[in-house]
């Protein structure tokens, strides 16, 4: 049997959300019929930068799992899309909340909310060992933030992972994030390599932060094998991955921030905001409330 080697510490109360998302779990607040656009400056998309291809298929990568940045299984949903994800807006029952969230994301353009943790397998398809020596975030433009739906299902814990990105660098590269959180200076690559066994896997877990904009992008894998180079892309099954900023940053990312990033984050804008309380319903069932967006940022201590 193949034995993964994993580049994470122990993942610890971050677990897929499991509990029927039931429309009748709700405290009052903001029910709307449907989730319409929320009122957002006019944006644009950005150039792609860091472009990359990739010709290399000697990887079978499987997305193990794909959630939010800091409170954890936190998404959010273009207004044209929120609308085929009704059990996650609340407006009808949902019993797989872990499908919603791979489904959303694949098929409804939706975005890790408050940077991402992103979990691949990399299966070594050939007879022989292979050596990864990076990976790499490319392809990525900064892209208009989603105003549809914002759901706030967050976890029950953290965990650590030691390879993180910042997003907001011009060209991320991975570093070291240490279990007390530490991010090192030093690239990972650097210093490291990841050598993996024919018909072996390993796992890499990977933290993306960033605060200033919304994001989409691609992996690229570097590796060697009998002495040649290839390089081979991840992305979902129908397009990158998508990453984008939290309506209330953490003070301490406030002094990262100009005053045009304050203005533009301080406009943004959700059609509605759904996040699930910190209790149950006499049935067991996870009690959601929905907010408006100046609802959710009067408890924001950063503006």
């Amino acid at each position: 049997m193949a034995a993964a080697l994993f580049l994470v510490v122990a993942a610890c109360g971050t677990h897929a959300p499991a509990r029927s998302q039931d429309a009748a779990s709700s405290v009052p607040g903001t029910v709307p019929a449907s989730v319409s656009p929320g009122i957002a400056p006019a944006c644009a998309n950005g150039p792609v930068s860091n472009p990359a291809t990739g010709g290399g298929d000697d990887l079978k990568v499987e997305i193990l799992h794909q959630q939010g940045g800091g409170a954890g299984w936190n998404l959010a949903l273009p207004a044209s899309s929120a609308k085929n994800f009704p059990e996650l807006a609340g407006t009808a029952q949902g019993t797989d909340a872990f499908g919603s969230f791979s489904r959303a994301f694949d098929d409804g353009g939706a975005f890790s909310y408050d940077g991402a943790v992103l979990e691949l397998s990399l299966y070594n398809l050939r007879s022989s060992g292979l050596t990864i020596h990076d990976i790499r975030v490319v392809n990525k433009r900064v892209v208009c933030p989603p105003d549809g739906l914002l759901f706030l299902e967050g976890n029950e814990g953290g965990d650590f992972v030691n390879i993180a990105f910042h997003l907001d660098a011009a060209a991320p590269i991975a570093h070291e994030k240490t279990v007390s959180g530490e991010i090192k200076t030093e690239p990972y690559f650097g210093a490291h390599v990841i050598p993996v066994k024919a018909k072996d896997q390993i796992t890499v877990e990977m933290d993306m932060s960033g605060v200033t904009f919304a994001y989409e992008f691609d992996l690229a894998v570097d590796y060697t094998v009998g002495g040649a180079k290839h390089t081979q892309l991840v992305r979902r099954r129908n397009g990158p991955f998508r990453v984008t900023t939290p309506l209330c940053p953490r003070p301490d990312a406030r002094s990262r921030l100009s005053d045009s990033d304050v203005s533009r984050l301080k406009a943004q804008r959700y059609g509605l905001i759904r996040q699930r309380l910190g209790e149950v319903d006499a049935a067991g069932a996870y009690i959601y409330k929905n907010f408006t967006t100046a609802e959710f940022l009067k408890s924001c201590p950063t503006w």
